[in-house]
């Protein structure tokens, strides 16, 4: 199959041909970040050299760069001589339209049953009791991609810390890609880390302090 131009699709499991693999993703839109792209557009130009590519987009080398993918959603196919995504492939509109009028049919009005409302008068009762407690927990999740922002009262100081490479480099791709400093980070992660690890009442205190 390699020579005649086919290359095993993980995704679809078939064969399929090279030319529509390198079509798909020039025409791909939904990459995870710019960088991802980046990667994947210059791996898909013609002649193009795994380990140089590592090299201009910035990593240390292309061992480094696959651990990036990886944790991206992205494997290397070597038939492909590219990386692609191993998510799932979404289903095609006729799956789609069929999917769609399964889940119409299965709709039916709301039925509460015989018990009527009274019924959920007990988990009403629970909710109330423990009040609290849900409005706690509600408050501290955060909506999806939304970063919390802390104004922290004291002097700055700089901390040197040792940390791998892997852990630097997604640090800094995470600030680039998601335009907050590091400092940021590294604030947002401790202040939660306290919070979970029995530091909360610290931190409630050090929050106060500027309000």
């Amino acid at each position: 199959m390699s020579r005649k131009n086919f290359v095993w699709d993980k995704r679809k499991e078939t064969y399929v041909p090279a030319d529509a693999i390198k079509a798909s993703l020039e025409t791909m839109i939904n990459f995870p970040s710019d960088k991802v792209r980046r990667i994947v557009m210059e791996l898909n130009k013609e002649g193009a050299d795994l380990k140089e590519v590592a090299l201009k987009v910035g990593f240390e080398n292309h061992l480094e760069m696959a651990r990036y993918m990886k944790s991206k959603g992205f494997e290397w196919s070597q038939e492909a001589r590219n990386y692609l995504s191993t998510s799932p492939t979404m289903p095609n509109d006729d799956e789609s339209v069929a999917n769609a009028d399964s889940d119409a049919s299965l709709e039916s009005p709301l039925s509460i049953g015989n018990g009527g409302v009274e019924q959920f008068l007990p988990l009403l009762d629970w909710l109330a009791l423990n009040k609290n407690g849900l409005q706690s927990l509600l408050e501290a999740s955060v909506a999806s991609g939304e970063i919390p922002r802390f104004t922290l009262p004291g002097r700055l100081l700089t901390k040197s810390v040792h940390m791998t490479n892997a852990l630097d480099q997604m640090a800094r791709d995470f600030s680039n890609e998601k335009n907050i400093t590091q400092r940021d980070i590294f604030e947002v992660a401790l202040i939660e880390f306290f919070q979970k690890y029995g530091y909360a009442r610290e931190v409630e205190t050090l929050l106060l302090q500027n309000g």
